[in-house]
């Protein structure tokens, strides 16, 4: 089916064929509506991965993230390199995939919240810390 076989029919809004008796009546009356070919829509190409950028963002987010939380890294100096590891991919991780912008909470009409926001555990990290 294509906009050049086809019109609207301004009537009923149905598509009439243009070879049809029925479109040559309404065409005379000016009760046809011609369709226009839309040009098709270039597709963007997906931008190619590129490991140097990945590093480079990566890289800035860790920065960050050793800058907001300064205090837990001093505090947790004696760590092996293994624990602190661990550390540093949980805060990654806390980082990457819990910290979102909370939504709007919306309200009723009677004024109550529809939705309760929950605080997540804290990490085993900051609890387990002994001298």
């Amino acid at each position: 089916m294509t906009s050049n076989e086809h019109a609207i029919n301004l009537e009923s809004g149905r598509l009439i064929k243009k070879s049809t008796a029925k479109y040559k009546k309404l065409k005379k009356l000016g009760k046809v509506k011609e369709i226009e070919e839309e040009p098709e829509k270039a597709i963007e190409p997906e931008p190619e991965f590129n490991e140097r950028d990945l590093q480079v963002k990566m890289a800035e987010l860790t920065t960050d993230m050793v800058a907001n939380n300064m205090k837990q890294i001093i505090k947790n100096q004696k760590l092996s390199n293994s624990e602190y590891d661990i550390l540093l991919k949980k805060m990654l991780y806390k980082k990457l995939c819990i910290d979102e912008k909370p939504k709007k909470v919306k309200k009723t009409k009677k004024g109550k919240k529809k939705f309760k926001i929950v605080e997540p555990p804290s990490s085993e990290s900051e609890s387990s810390d002994s001298d």
